[in-house]
């Protein structure tokens, strides 16, 4: 694990970068707005009465955090593993005293610093125009952030797992589209995972999906109390903990391929 020190001078770094190219961060928070065009539809459906215990002040709730956990969890590290395995790129950081994933993560975050500034009043503005402020929000909030601190590490979890094929095969990005469907589809940013058929619910609740987005998004507009949340809170730990030590196990497999220039 790096030193607080270097770890302060990485976030610094990508900071400055993600500031340099705010064009492209802004552009990324667009493709990100998948949940206010589906919060429309489903207001929109919602006029003639509530939807399975959606009302519409839930729907532009649930909607406007999912976007905002939307942009809050997304992670790109695939692309820079496959892009440092194919060009050489990852040996420098192998060479480094820290794991390369930390310079990868810092990476992520410095993005998110630059963006919470905007994302945030954007969800302020949305519930304000939406008139779907309540203040028992603000006592789901802490539980609200720490899910989604741990939806974050589950997600980039699952994505450097993935990345690893890298190391194997030269189709590593496919895999990445891949994952993002199922992130979008099963994560609750289309259809609110309790809208699904009871069937459904059962079987995705033993994937790590509804995990990342859906059930963080839940505990902050009340749809999960109790016992129930840190229920939650104990499944995403064990996909952090299941994750990470399969990713462990693998990136000492994949290295022993590592055969680019440089290293």
């Amino acid at each position: 694990m790096p030193s607080l020190k270097a770890l302060r001078a990485m976030l610094a770094l990508h900071y400055g970068i993600s500031l340099q190219y705010r064009a492209q961060s802004v552009l990324w928070m667009i493709n990100g707005t998948v949940p206010l065009i589906m919060m429309l539809i489903w207001l929109q459906l919602a006029e003639d009465g509530p939807i399975g215990g959606y009302d519409a002040t839930t729907f532009a709730q649930y909607f406007l955090f999912m976007f905002l956990a939307r942009q809050s969890t997304p992670t790109w590290v695939i692309y820079l593993m496959d892009r440092g395995v194919k060009n050489g790129e990852l040996s420098p950081h192998l060479l480094r005293p820290m794991h390369p994933m930390w310079h990868y993560a810092s990476e992520h975050w410095g993005e998110l610093m630059a963006r919470l500034p905007i994302i945030l009043p954007m969800v302020a503005i949305g519930i304000a125009i939406a008139d779907a402020w309540s203040w028992s929000l603000l006592a789901h909030l802490p539980a609200f952030v720490l899910g989604l601190m741990m939806a974050w590490l589950i997600n980039f979890a699952m994505h450097v797992t993935v990345g690893l094929i890298a190391f194997w095969s030269d189709n590593a990005l496919g895999y990445d589209t891949v994952i993002y469907q199922l992130y979008i589809m099963l994560g609750g940013v289309v259809v609110p995972v309790e809208l699904f058929p009871q069937t459904v619910q059962s079987i995705l609740a033993w994937t790590p999906f509804p995990y990342v987005l859906d059930f963080p998004v839940r505990v902050m507009i009340g749809r999960i109390e109790g016992i129930d949340v840190l229920a939650g809170f104990g499944i995403q730990l064990f996909w952090i903990v299941a994750l990470g030590a399969f990713f462990t196990w693998g990136w000492r497999k994949s290295l022993k391929r590592y055969a680019a220039a440089g290293a």
